[in-house]
């Protein structure tokens, strides 16, 4: 593979030159969808716009080397389809970014010349999913909204790294489960045991019980969730020994990587400790970074991104809570076992940000869809316009 520096001798505009014809797919991805699919005009402006963000990102916002993972994935794409890797290679390969890399490098847009370009891949990626979103009539008003103006999902899906293809796998994975589609939901699945192996075990029993339970017609009743939830303490407790010593080495392993001293971590201590952590740990990492913990200006937006994002939830599920009881609990469950796993684990805040977001823009999405949730604030019944024939009626009696 030839030396990939050579694209920043032509400065700052020149590399993203090199990058208009991945932009021009994605714009024609916009307004082709518009057209065929009847995707209203708000909402092709507001994907118009994101089509732009990958130029704005890298080197605008913050430096590339702020999340280096992008030029691990850049390189890896170029040496696939450079032949210098074979992809059945890249997909066999014991680490994940060669593996990610195999399957970006299979969507149809020009080799990448910069770190700025599998921002374009995933741009593609998050449109296609919009599309699938919007025919398989999934979103609701509230949820398009959502989905359109997380900063968060803007932020990673604009990026060059493997987390839109986790999203979108897990997305359509859910999707076609809905659809009682046992062999599609299945093929998605796989590329996240590829990829995202701790996603994979979140998501798998969650798209099992999903068809066992019947739940997008169903729904899972109270007292089963909390069965489930018993006995997944139960196993908690009973691997305890066997886990500790595994979530420690991926504690340290991952606060290592994102640049922490080892001796900074605090390990689980014991069975006691592990399910307290295990159930509390949840909660936490859903909201952190707090606004008094964070230490840089992304982390201190994305404080209060997590302010509105909490609120939303809560109001949401407050919906959902009256409305569809039973879809609700089956995705509090889902959210209750992605954000333990996650919290066990994960002690940067940076990455808890880039982790979380696929869950909470997943059961935004199913909760809408499922409980019927089309706005923020249910609206109160205008009962003004019976008054007139109350007074009539009582006229006519008199």
């Amino acid at each position: 593979m030839s030396d990939l520096s050579w694209i920043y001798g032509y400065g700052f505009l020149g590399i993203r030159l090199f990058e208009l014809p991945s932009l021009l797919i994605c714009l024609l991805l916009v307004l082709s969808a518009g057209y065929l699919f009847s995707v209203p005009r708000k909402y092709q402006i507001v994907l118009v716009l994101h089509c732009f963000l990958p130029f704005v990102l890298n080197d605008v916002l913050f430096s590339a080397s702020y999340m280096p993972d992008q030029f691990k994935y850049w390189r890896g794409v170029n040496s696939i389809r450079s032949g210098e890797i074979e992809i059945f290679e890249a997909l066999s390969d014991q680490g994940n970014v060669l593996q990610a890399s195999a399957l970006l490098a299979l969507i149809p847009f020009p080799t990448p010349v910069s770190v700025i370009s599998l921002g374009f891949y995933n741009t593609f990626l998050y449109i296609i999913l919009f599309i699938i979103l919007h025919v398989k009539k999934i979103f609701t008003h509230l949820s398009t909204w959502f989905y359109l103006l997380f900063p968060s999902l803007a932020l990673y899906t604009a990026l060059s790294l493997r987390e839109t293809l986790i999203f979108f796998f897990m997305i359509t994975a859910i999707v076609y489960a809905r659809e009682s589609k046992i062999f599609k939901s299945t093929i998605c699945i796989v590329p996240i045991y590829l990829i995202k192996i701790q996603n994979f075990y979140i998501l798998g029993p969650i798209v099992l019980l999903y068809f066992i339970f019947n739940v997008a017609k169903k729904g899972m009743s109270l007292t089963k969730a909390i069965v489930i939830s018993a006995i997944g303490l139960a196993v908690l407790l009973v691997s305890a020994p066997i886990a500790i010593p595994i979530v420690n080495s991926a504690r340290v392993s991952m606060f290592v990587e994102d640049g922490g001293d080892p001796k900074d971590i605090s390990l689980i201590t014991g069975a006691g400790d592990f399910v307290f952590q295990g159930l509390t740990s949840a909660f936490y990492f859903l909201s952190k970074p707090l606004p008094w913990e964070a230490t840089s200006a992304l982390q201190l937006i994305q404080s209060f991104e997590n302010v509105f994002v909490l609120l939303i939830l809560f109001l949401v599920t407050r919906q959902a809570w009256k409305k569809q009881l039973d879809k609700l609990t089956f995705w509090l469950l889902f959210m209750a076992l992605g954000m333990s796993v996650y919290g066990l684990v994960v002690a940067n805040y940076g990455t808890a940000v880039r982790y979380r977001y696929a869950f909470v823009v997943i059961y935004v999405l199913f909760v809408c869809a499922d409980c019927n949730i089309t706005q923020l604030f249910k609206k109160k019944k205008n009962t003004n316009h019976m008054q007139p024939s109350i007074n009539s009626l009582k006229h006519k009696v008199e």
